[in-house]
């Protein structure tokens, strides 16, 4: 039985397959992800053995889901699901093992589930190689970061981010001078930006540590960040990330 966990950012497509999935008796959808940092998280925890993931999605898109992906999860297998051909197309450059086209058709469905089970361990772990050298070989690696103000999208560097807040469904990105909308969660804003030094110090706070100014000690053992570029703001530090931070200014 192979565990198998379903991402895409619109539900009518996660119940469908869902529903196609659920009539093969090899595979079973043990969650589902509405995005690439829900994704990463619900990997995390159930390990599945194949991922059936949708390339076109807000925030971090499918390619570069896969790409956090196969480091939280090496063995599982990745099977792009998309409405356009031409992302179909380079889904089988790619070296997946499949992929699906919407409207998800069920004969397909059950093609691509035999052909799972069928798979060899050796065929296994090559295609798992293939996509993580297209993976590499693919990444454009620009530091910046795409954010909306007044209805345009705006580049901007990373280094030019003093910090993100969420509230609610929306997230914040502040500059020094300016503040933008960003489209997609604060937890693939932090995954966005894993390898700069941006840390995620409260579940509603993302800041970039090169614009930390103060560590304010503050009641029962908490802290609160002063930020360079915007003297106003204190920023929360959570008791669970306090050792983290710590560690990354060098104040252990």
């Amino acid at each position: 039985m192979l565990k198998a966990i379903i991402v895409d950012d619109e539900a009518p497509a996660r119940d469908e397959l869902a529903y196609l999935l659920g009539k093969e008796s090899g595979v079973e959808v043990v969650g589902e992800a509405d995005g690439g940092a829900a994704a990463v998280t619900l990997a995390a925890q159930v390990k599945p053995d194949v991922v059936f993931l949708d390339i076109e999605m807000r925030g971090m898109n499918g390619l570069e889901t896969a790409r956090v992906l196969r480091g939280v999860v090496p063995k599982a297998l990745v099977v792009f699901a998309t409405a356009y051909d031409s992302y179909a197309l380079q889904a089988f450059e790619l070296g997946v093992v499949d992929y699906l086209l919407k409207p998800f058709e069920e004969e397909r469905v059950h093609l691509t589930a035999k052909r799972l089970q069928n798979y060899r361990p050796e065929e296994w772990k090559e295609a798992n190689q293939r996509l993580d050298a297209e993976l590499e070989r693919s990444r454009v690696r620009v530091n910046k970061l795409a954010v909306e103000k007044d209805g345009k999208i705006v580049l901007i560097q990373y280094d030019e981010l003093v910090c993100a807040q969420a509230q609610g469904k929306s997230v914040t990105v502040l500059t020094a001078n300016s503040e933008y909308a960003y489209n997609g969660s604060l937890g693939e804003l932090e995954q966005r930006l894993r390898a700069t030094t941006a840390m995620r110090v409260h579940k509603s706070f993302l800041v970039n540590l090169d614009k930390v100014s103060e560590v304010v000690p503050w009641f029962k053992g908490t802290y609160w960040l002063r930020l360079t570029g915007r003297p106003e703001l204190e920023i929360p530090v959570s008791k669970s990330q306090i050792k983290e931070l710590k560690e990354a200014l060098g104040l252990c």
